[in-house]
């Protein structure tokens, strides 16, 4: 699965980057192929920056997967989103995890209803909104497993 590049006003050819991403997930190229490939710039292409930056991630190998959290993870520790892509406002979460703690010690404050209905704002270098949303619903989880 590509990611959704920018579109630029002179960027990379997007059907070049496209195939290339698509050889790659096939198989047909190694990770040594993705340093050394060269795209055309071209009128409203893919942003440049965001394309290397990708293949850079895809060439250093896959990067492993934080487990979900659970009761053991009291204070997660959320990414920055990535590069030109807003995320969760951090002071909105940072908010809703103090409000959590105390739930997931055994206490009480909210309910899963409250956390599965709580919306943030976007914001730049803002956190991860997947990491974000992945606890939340471990959250989730857990607290419905309680009832």
């Amino acid at each position: 699965m590509s990611p959704d590049f920018t579109v630029v006003l002179r960027g990379f050819d997007r059907e070049e980057v496209d195939h290339l991403l698509a050889e790659f997930a096939a198989g047909h190229l190694t990770a040594e192929d993705l340093t050394r490939v060269e795209f055309t710039v071209v009128l409203r292409g893919y942003d440049r920056d965001q394309v290397r930056q990708h293949l850079a991630l895809l060439a250093a190998g896959p990067v492993p997967r934080r487990p979900a959290p659970g009761p053991a993870q009291r204070q997660p520790v959320f990414g920055k989103a990535v590069l030109f892509v807003k995320g969760y406002d951090r002071a909105q979460v940072d908010a809703l995890v103090a409000r959590v703690a105390p739930v997931l010690a055994g206490g009480g404050g909210i309910t899963a209803d409250e956390i599965e209905n709580f919306g943030f704002d976007a914001a730049r270098s803002g956190y991860d909104c997947e990491q974000v949303d992945r606890w939340l619903d471990a959250v989730v989880h857990e607290l419905r497993g309680r009832a």
